[in-house]
């Protein structure tokens, strides 16, 4: 396998696991299952601050046509960087990182299937899911949307957009991070 295959399941982040060793991560995907790929992807640090968002060229999949909840144009992604120009610079920068993504279980399949497809190994230190810390602290069993935590909190959500996504996840997570669990 050339994708870490070192965690296998997604548990919620813990308020201590919020610190400088982690990034906060948003894909944005076309495809599904094994066969999805990686269109757009952001970094964010616990600061708040957006240190990478890149479109990514769809190489495998065709983007859908336009609908209501599509975010992209063909325009947008024609002159894009494809995965292996775009990985490098992802890799260095998650090398090592715990990884915090809102929905956790999707975005480590998606990068581990774009990083496989490619035959890259991204080595990032693990990943935590914020949505599972929000639904114990908003104490429900039921999957919230980004935009839903962050009403709950008085928070603007995100907008199935990376670098937009990522901040929603940050503003959510000082949030929760502040709130006894």
């Amino acid at each position: 396998m050339h994708y870490n295959s070192k965690q296998l399941y997604t548990p919620a982040l813990k308020p201590h696991e919020f610190n400088h060793h982690a990034l906060i991560i948003d894909t944005e995907t076309v495809g599904a299952g094994p066969f999805v790929e990686i269109i757009e992807i952001a970094l964010c640090d616990v600061t708040g601050d957006v240190i990478y968002e890149t479109l990514v060229q769809p190489i495998f999949n065709p983007l859908p046509p336009r609908a209501k909840h599509r975010r992209f144009d063909r325009g947008e992604l024609t002159c894009a960087p494809d995965w292996p120009s775009v990985f490098p610079e992802v890799a260095s920068l998650i090398d090592g990182k715990l990884l915090i993504a809102y929905n956790a279980a999707f975005d480590r399949r998606a990068l581990a299937a774009t990083c496989s497809r490619y035959r890259v190994r991204s080595d990032e230190l693990g990943w935590r899911c914020a949505m599972q810390l929000a639904k114990r602290v908003i104490g429900t069993t039921k999957s919230l949307t980004l935009e839903g935590a962050c009403q709950h909190f008085g928070l603007t959500g995100g907008n199935h957009r990376a670098a937009e996504d990522v901040r929603a996840t940050h503003r959510l997570l000082k949030a929760l991070t502040s709130t006894p669990v």
